[in-house]
């Protein structure tokens, strides 16, 4: 029984081995690339930076494997954004209550959002009449009782001429959490002869920021002369210059006019051939000659795209220049304390988990702030990296018959004691007397 206990050691240490030596392994030694990050001051404060493609093309396309230090090795917590434009509007469920007037000037409702409301920041209100201008004043409460002015002097109007029309009912505030919410529409003192009466009230939550893109020239690449649905066509294979995100192309082309059928698809794998946007490219006589701006239908994570434009009997298009763009991938990082720079930020461990950073879940995706933007160096090799071991059974290929052998030799000693016990105890009971009174 020794002899098994000592060959099962040997097999529990022989899978704890890489183990060992992972967790031996410092939190960098993972990462294989780095580039330096310099911020201005480097003081306490809250900086960003805008990823460069030559870390997107070596990262995970989540970007979950990006990892910010100092140069103590203290890791720094970050917020990712992508800065795609936002205009963007959501209603919260409201329930009217204590409707009532004011005097005889004004009107006034009130609604409750209920007790997890979320945040809102804008209402629109519908009164009756046509051509007026009417001042309005909104009021937020937690409890019904005590209420906070969240808008004062704010207009509304409604005016129509000449089967045309323009008007405003929405008034806007700061975003709230506040449950309750008071309204109270004013009378137009030159349009309106009686006291307005609000008809209903819109609680939203609306957004809306302007993007970041990063945009970069690519080389015009040759063409080729195809056949695209049994009509002439040429083709362009456009390359990226790393695997990147892209949503948008910006061609210009020296002809003055012309109107062609085009689509593009990423090309990576010739095997898979994904189909990105189609449309149609098109310049008339007498336009000012500006680059056509191509937006694709859903962002790409891709190094080669392909265009095919559909000529049929009309000369091939001069390409003279291609831009590439994507919204901008924005890390966002505070310093609580002055460092010394630069900062490293490390990437390109493609089995890295997310860090999911309090940080990030503090600040608000559509922060008010402006960060100090920080400057980025180029790609640099980690002089610490280390791989991660590759399993036991792929550095040590016979390891696994050496283990199959030595659980067939455990377990074939295992079966003969096992059968040396059961004999022994079976010739015991047949050298036993037999008692009086039993029966041979």
């Amino acid at each position: 029984m020794k002899k098994l206990g000592l060959v099962l050691f040997v097999i529990a240490g022989a899978s704890l081995a890489p183990i060992i030596l992972s967790i031996a392994q410092t939190s960098v030694s993972l990462w294989p690339f780095f580039v330096r990050v310099t911020s201005r001051a480097g003081a306490p404060g809250t900086y960003d930076l805008l990823v460069p493609l030559q870390v997107l093309d070596k990262s995970r396309e989540d970007l979950a494997d990006l990892r910010l230090y100092d140069m103590n090795g203290r890791e720094i917590p970050y917020a990712l954004r992508i800065r795609r434009e936002v205009d963007e509007k959501h209603e919260v469920g409201a329930r009217v209550f204590n409707q009532a007037s004011v005097g005889t000037t004004a009107s006034e409702m009130s609604v409750d959002l209920g007790e997890n409301a979320g945040e809102h920041n804008a209402v629109e209100i519908a009164t009756n009449g046509t051509n007026f201008r009417r001042r309005v004043n909104l009021e937020g409460s937690d409890s019904g009782k005590e209420w906070s002015t969240l808008a004062a002097g704010e207009l509304i109007f409604s005016f129509a001429s000449q089967n045309k029309a323009v008007d405003s009912s929405r008034v806007t505030y700061p975003t709230s959490r506040y449950r309750y919410l008071r309204v109270r529409v004013f009378a137009d003192e030159l349009a309106d002869k009686q006291m307005p009466l609000i008809t209903g009230i819109k609680v939203i939550m609306a957004v809306r920021e302007k993007g970041e893109l990063t945009n970069w020239i690519v080389p015009v690449p040759s063409y080729q002369y195809i056949r695209n649905q049994g009509a002439p066509a040429s083709s362009w294979t456009i390359d990226l210059g790393a695997r990147v995100p892209c949503d948008r192309l910006a061609l210009d082309f020296a002809d003055e006019s012309f109107s062609r059928p085009f689509q593009i698809e990423a090309v990576d794998d010739a095997q898979n051939v994904r189909w990105v946007t189609s449309g149609e490219l098109t310049r008339r006589v007498g336009e000012p000659r500006k680059p056509l701006a191509i937006a694709f239908d859903r962002e790409e994570h891709a190094r080669k795209l392909r265009l095919v434009v559909t000529d049929y009997s009309n000369q091939m298009l001069s390409i003279s220049s291609i831009q590439a763009g994507a919204p901008a991938r924005q890390l966002v990082f505070e310093l609580k304390e002055p460092v010394s720079q630069p900062l490293r930020l490390f990437f390109g461990n493609l089995k890295a988990t997310a860090p999911h950073y309090d940080f990030e879940k503090n600040l608000p995706a559509r922060s008010s702030l402006t960060p100090i933007r920080s400057e980025v160096g180029a790609v640099t090799n980690n002089p610490n990296y280390k791989p991660e071991p590759l399993p036991l059974t792929e550095r040590v290929p016979w390891l696994i018959y050496v283990v199959l052998a030595a659980s067939s030799i455990a377990l074939a000693i295992i079966l003969i004691s096992l059968a040396r016990t059961a004999l022994g105890t079976h010739g015991q009971k047949a050298d036993e007397p037999n008692t009086p009174g039993s029966t041979v």
